[in-house]
């Protein structure tokens, strides 16, 4: 343990890269990336969502991203871990949950990709950031032309009503326009049909 130790409350929350020279302890959550020279200890009901670079690593919450740890990583019962993890030594008590892959060999390998990963980032975000905004969905009765609206769409003809209006009295609804078995469906029309025409 080093002399110095830093905690972050569980009302806590820090969005980007964390670097020290000492122990952190986490009861709240960060989410991007942790680089100490030191331990880090994640308690139970504490989040880490970074790619985490320490000495030592405690789990007793849920870390999520690749870990490199140069001396040892432990997860207690109650640790969710899901990431690549790069160590020395790994010790699991009943109870954890990992998903991911384990390397005991080459720290360094491990902790330069996890580096050429990072710097990797912005540029993704920047792709991301360039990427045009979905189109505007039009509101009822109007017509989105070029990202303007355009002037409300007329009633269809079927719709209007031919009476004519009377002051005070609400329009008759008109009713609803069917299609003439001659005129619109011709030599289309069903059997039936052709008998009640020749009939009339």
């Amino acid at each position: 343990m080093a002399d110095k130790e830093t905690v972050i409350g569980a009302d806590t929350r820090i969005s980007g890269e964390v670097r020290g020279d000492e122990d952190l302890v986490v009861r709240g959550r960060i989410d991007g990336r942790v680089q100490l020279t030191q331990n880090l200890t994640v308690e139970k009901g504490a989040t880490v969502q970074a790619d985490v670079d320490v000495r030592q690593l405690v789990v007793s919450g849920t870390v999520v991203g690749a870990i490199v740890a140069s001396e040892s990583v432990k997860l207690m019962s109650t640790a969710r871990v899901v990431g690549d993890l790069a160590s020395p030594r790994v010790m699991m008590e009943a109870g954890a949950a990992y998903r991911g892959r384990v390397d005991m060999g080459d720290i360094a390998a491990a902790r330069a990709a996890v580096s050429s990963r990072v710097a990797q980032r912005p540029a993704a975000s920047e792709k991301a950031a360039i990427r045009p905004a979905p189109p505007r969905m039009a509101m009822p009765g109007k017509v989105v032309v070029a990202g303007k609206a355009a002037a409300p769409v007329a009633p269809t003809t079927a719709a209007r009503s031919t009476a004519p209006a009377v002051a005070g009295a609400a329009a008759p609804a008109s009713p609803p326009a069917f299609p003439r078995v001659a005129g619109a469906m011709g030599g289309m029309a069903p059997a039936w049909a052709k008998k009640k025409i020749r009939r009339r």
